[in-house]
């Protein structure tokens, strides 16, 4: 999946817009109407917000593993003191 990195809504809108007209000029549209624009504008807002949310928990769940193996590492790497 590539690294992730915490993206703000703003971001991820505008990459997702991009998109969706490249997608329309690519099916021969030359230039899309006030209403094609609304519904692309609430549509990429719905979509960035659930893949922001998405990200995060995805970035939250890396984190924890990682803290249960430095936890792990910690534990089994104590070395008996010869008293």
């Amino acid at each position: 999946m590539g690294k992730l990195a915490l993206k703000h809504k703003k971001e991820v809108r505008t990459i997702l817009t991009d998109s969706l007209h490249e997608t329309i000029k690519t099916l021969g549209v030359s230039k899309s109407g006030k209403k094609v624009e609304k519904i692309l504008a609430k549509t990429s807002r719905k979509l960035a917000a659930e893949v922001v949310n998405r990200i995060k928990r995805e970035l939250k769940k890396m984190h924890k593993v990682e803290s249960k193996v430095r936890k792990e590492k910690k534990v089994n790497h104590h070395e008996p003191v010869a008293a």
